[in-house]
């Protein structure tokens, strides 16, 4: 699943399963006023989104729709 961070939050590190996070963000449609919010506790910058590595050989394929880690919504990629 994927997640929403922002810049200055980054790359979730911590708890991560594998198989982690792309190594690179994604910009969700609509970028940078897209309305998705970093997902840490306290911050309400703007998110990128961090794709799942195997999420990411499926943007690579031109899957633009996927879901967030909670499965309260699912977002879109550029």
């Amino acid at each position: 699943m994927a997640i929403a961070r922002c810049e200055k939050c980054g790359r979730p590190t911590r708890n991560v399963k594998p198989p982690g996070y792309s190594a690179k963000p994604y910009s969700p449609v609509g970028h940078p006023t897209s309305g998705v919010v970093c997902g840490t506790i306290g911050c309400e910058n703007n998110a990128l989104i961090w794709l799942k590595t195997d999420e990411e050989l499926q943007y690579k394929k031109g899957q633009r729709i996927f879901g967030i880690s909670t499965n309260a919504a699912k977002i879109r990629v550029q």
